[in-house]
């Protein structure tokens, strides 16, 4: 017996607002900084001119750019949660009746897996800034990086083993902006690690802007990415069952 839901909710929208809360904190953290503490996001190490503030500066250090990233972070991550169970239940189901490879379960485990590592990277990185504990927040943003990187690749594999023989519209546009913004998070990743090291290096006029430019694309690709999921499930509901609801309130 199925038991009656006592609350649904439109997939797309929690992923919608899961999107929106970092993309807009993003935005006014770096605008606010810009405007309120230009001095001081735009200084280097080696004191050469910068003209853009890396997301760290722009939203670790001040207020209030960095309560509201906090904020922006903590929902976030709060609604992230259910992506690896709505990633994990959409994938098997399309797979149920194509899908023969003795490794699709596993790879669709691990999946799910990076998803909640990253989420939890993420979490750390942001409230453990790079000036109160350097070494913790470093150690973060590489966990949070290669996580998002390996789902992203996990994520185009699987979706591609599941597409239909003749995709829908909605399957290849949901593929098509996948790969993009993988491509994107790679190569601007890669860039962003080259000029960050140069400019340690050699300490030349503009390349810390280069890695900053560099780093946002990274982070709006990876926005972009999770919300192809929402491409992925249409107006799919959201449901928690009054089974749930006993559990909870037994609990």
């Amino acid at each position: 017996m199925v038991s009656e839901p006592f609350f649904e909710v439109r997939g797309s929208s929690v992923i919608a607002l899961a999107c929106a809360l970092p993309f807009g904190s993003f935005v006014i953290c770096i605008l606010l900084s810009i405007f309120l503490h230009w001095d001081q996001v735009t200084k280097t190490h080696c004191n050469v001119p910068n003209y853009v503030p890396s997301i760290s500066a722009a939203t670790g250090d001040f207020s209030p750019e960095k309560y509201i990233w906090r904020i922006g972070i903590a929902y976030h991550s709060l609604l992230r949660m259910v992506f690896p169970f709505v990633n994990y239940n959409f994938y098997k189901y399309k797979a149920s009746s194509n899908i023969k490879s003795k490794w699709f379960p596993w790879l669709n485990f691990l999946n799910a897996c990076v998803t909640v590592v990253e989420n939890l990277a993420l979490v750390l990185l942001t409230y453990v800034s790079s000036s109160e504990n350097y070494s913790v927040h470093e150690a973060s943003f590489i966990t949070f990086q290669v996580s998002a990187m390996v789902y992203m690749l996990t994520n185009c594999i699987i979706f591609r083993w599941t597409l239909s023989s003749l995709p829908t519209h909605q399957e290849s546009v949901s593929m098509r902006w996948k790969v993009i913004c993988l491509l994107l998070n790679y190569s601007s990743f890669a860039m962003a690690v080259y000029f960050f090291f140069r400019h340690n290096w050699y300490c030349e006029s503009g390349v810390y802007s280069l890695f900053a430019l560099c780093e946002y694309v990274t982070v709006l690709s990876n926005i972009g990415f999770h919300g192809t999921v929402a491409i992925d499930i249409g107006g799919s509901l959201l449901t928690l069952s009054s089974i749930a609801r006993t559990v909870i309130k037994n609990h």
